[in-house]
Formats: structure tokens, C-alpha cells, sequence
């Protein structure tokens, strides 16, 4: 469906309110978009999943800090969504302020605090910027399976050490695979399995030589992957930049402690004994902090607090009650 057609229908429509996500997935055309949305003077409520909607063009800034006052000259243009020729990053970046700040009812929502801070520091630090926390059917799909007959399932013994991680996004360096394949490598004196789910065919033969990891191609069967997160004993997320990552409270909901880099939100995630932070891009460190792990160093939350901690902060109907609320506070204050 076209930009320009979503405003067609919209203006029959008449919605109350307008709910955006991510549009930067080479789909959507900002000018039109927002050009209706000022014109009919339509509250938005905005979710950032990254940090897009304010940055030149870049999903993460990392260390940059130029999304605070001017873009240009990106030092990440390879990066999703890629510019690969010309640094269009200044005038980017003034469009997209004047389009995206030009109505005043907006609220925008972060799943982080990391997020809801930065956005307070861009340009939309005009708007009520708020943190609801992603939620996820904890009830019907993410829930602990029994350990023991789910690793016999699969494949695996009853005293296994195992450790798992998502490999979709292979290439995307900001994923972090390759910390998860090289500490597979330099784990296996331990004992330690390495289960990589998201592979292809292609780059499940590059790992083909570590006897100690178990390739697993993507899947859709979101009962076969909460199996996998409940006969795990940890989840590493090797993400080198994030901002509140819905894996790691898909693996709280089955009862599985986490690890991952110090890295936007995930330290929220992690914090409060819920799991290991580890300082970004460390390998040595990511390898210390499980084989620790394995050997009982570290005082974690157990299963049954995790799940309940989900319970209370990330289920869809608590979700959808923050977010309704938005929904009412918001139209409620249009025209004032």
C-alpha cells in the first residue's frame, strides 16, 4: 500500500488518532505522510524501536552524538538503511525536523529508557516522550516448557551445558554473531554447546566445523523457539547496539537468565540480578562472564522470579493498558 493511499483512506477514515512504528524500511514517503498528518492536525502517538526518527539517517548513532544538535558527515551511512554514495545526512536531518515537529500533539513512546532519553535530547524533546516497555504473549506462547523433556526433544543430554543465541542477521555486524561463533570456539574445553538459531543453509556450513554448535535455520514456530529458550541455561544477545530487545524477555518468560553487552537498553533488561552485563565488544569478557556462570559465580534471579517479573512488566495486556492510556490522554488534549 502506497503513502499517498494510506492518506486517501485515512481522510475517510478520520481516525482519532494516528499510531506510527518504524518507517524506514525503504516503504514509506515521510513528505507525504506527515504533510497530511500537519495539515489535518492529527494527534500521533510515535513508538521508536530505534533512533531513526531523529538521526540524519542512521537506526543507532553509537557513540555519536550529533543527532543532539546538527547531522552531517555520518560516520555510519554503510549502516541500515544504507547510503552507500552521498552523505545526505544534513539535509536529512532538516526535513526531518520540520516535518516531524511541526504539529504539536504527539507523544512519543520508547520501549527504554535508554530511547525515552535520547529522544529528550533530540529534536522531539518538545513532546511527551514516555517508556513502554515491548510485551509478549507470556501466556499462550512464551512460557517455560520442562527442561528436561525439551532437551530430549532436541537432541541434547539431561546435564548439558547450554548456551543459546539468535543468529538471524548473520551479516549485520551490529548483531554480534561472531562473538557468539568465537566463543562457541573458545568455549569447547569447557564442555559448553552453542545452540545458533537463524541460520541459513549458507552460513550454517561456515559453522559446520564447530562440533560443539547446533545450527537451527530460522523458524516461525515460535512453540519450537520457546522450547529452545527453556532447555537453554543461559541466552547471550551479542548486540552492539539495542534498544530494548524483545529475545531477552521472550527467554525471561521461560524461566532462561541472559548475558549481553552494555549496550542502549539491554542493560535495563539485564540489571536487578535478572542477568550479565558485560562491557561491549569484550569477547574475553563474554567468555569469563559463562564459564563464571557455569561454576555458580554469579547470584541471578531463578526461574520462577523471572517469569514472574515478566508476568508484571511485560505481558501484552499490561502493554495495552500504558498504551491506551497514551490513546485517551493524547486525543483528549487535541485542540488544547
Amino acid at each position: 500500500m502506497s503513502t499517498r493511499k494510506i492518506g486517501d483512506d485515512s481522510k475517510n477514515i478520520k481516525p482519532d488518532v494516528i499510531h506510527l512504528h518504524g518507517l524506514h524500511g525503504y516503504y514509506s514517503n515521510f513528505k507525504i505522510l506527515f504533510d497530511y498528518i500537519n495539515s489535518e492536525n492529527i494527534p500521533v502517538v510515535w513508538t521508536f524501536h530505534d533512533c531513526h526518527a531523529f538521526t540524519g539517517n542512521c537506526g543507532y548513532h553509537y557513540e555519536c552524538e550529533k543527532f543532539t544538535t546538527q547531522c552531517d558527515k555520518c560516520p555510519y551511512l554503510s549502516d541500515y538503511p544504507k547510503s552507500l554514495f552521498f552523505d545526505r545526512t544534513k539535509k536529512m536531518f532538516i526535513d526531518k525536523r520540520a516535518l516531524f515537529t511541526k504539529s504539536k500533539n504527539k507523544t512519543i513512546v520508547s520501549p527504554s529508557m535508554w530511547m525515552t532519553n535520547d529522544a529528550k535530547r533530540s529534536y522531539f524533546g518538545v513532546y511527551e516522550c514516555v517508556t513502554i516497555n515491548n510485551g509478549i504473549n507470556n501466556k499462550d506462547i512464551f512460557y517455560r516448557r520442562d527442561k528436561i523433556s525439551s532437551r530430549i526433544k532436541h537432541g541434547f543430554l539431561e546435564n548439558d551445558k547450554i548456551v543459546l543465541g539468535i543468529a538471524f542477521g548473520f551479516d549485520d555486524p551490529r548483531k554480534g554473531v561472531k562473538y557468539l561463533v568465537q566463543l562457541a570456539k573458545d568455549l569447547y574445553i569447557h564442555g559448553i554447546k552453542v545452540i545458533l538459531i537463524g541460520l541459513t543453509a549458507d552460513q550454517s556450513k561456515l559453522v559446520s566445523g564447530y562440533s560443539n554448535i547446533t545450527a537451527i535455520p530460522f523458524t516461525n514456530d515460535q512453540d519450537e523457539l520457546a522450547e529452545y529458550y527453556s532447555l537453554s541455561d543461559i541466552f547471550v544477545l551479542p548486540s552492539l547496539a539495542e534498544n530494548y530487545a524483545t529475545v531477552v524477555i521472550e527467554a525471561f518468560a521461560c524461566g532462561t537468565n541472559a548475558v549481553g553487552f552494555d549496550v542502549g537498553g539491554v542493560k535495563e533488561q539485564l540489571s536487578d540480578e535478572r542477568g550479565i552485563i558485560v562491557e561491549v565488544g569484550n569477547q574475553e569478557m563474554l567468555n569469563t562472564a559463562l564459564t563464571d556462570f557455569f561454576q555458580g559465580k554469579f547470584r541471578l534471579k531463578n526461574s520462577e522470579e523471572l517469569i514472574q517479573y515478566i508476568a508484571v512488566n511485560n505481558s501484552v495486556p499490561i502493554m495495552a493498558e500504558k498504551y491506551i492510556k497514551v490513546y485517551n490522554d493524547i486525543t483528549n488534549n487535541n485542540g488544547k
